[in-house]
């Protein structure tokens, strides 16, 4: 609903080029008790747009502000110390 209310749209670029991303080979300190393993991907070499830039800002800010208005509904007020209960 954010992405819509920015006014932007995600689509699916088809290019020629047919290289693919590859997995980070993770140790096996990252294996769950469940057996699951994290594959992520490598985005090392993926340079995002101006356009993409504005738009993870955007999406950062309103995060935030979603968190902020959650924190103040729940009595959250800035001082000296914070009161955990």
């Amino acid at each position: 609903k954010s992405l819509l209310a920015f006014g932007y749209h995600i689509g699916i670029e088809m290019k020629t080029d047919d290289r693919r991303l590859k997995y980070i080979k993770l140790p096996n300190t990252y294996v769950q008790s469940n057996g699951y393993k994290p594959q992520p991907l490598d985005l090392s070499n993926i340079i995002l747009s101006t356009k993409m830039d504005e738009l993870i800002e955007l999406l950062a800010e309103n995060t935030h502000n979603v968190w902020a208005a959650a924190r103040i509904k729940d009595g959250f007020t800035y001082g000296v110390s914070d009161t955990i209960s």
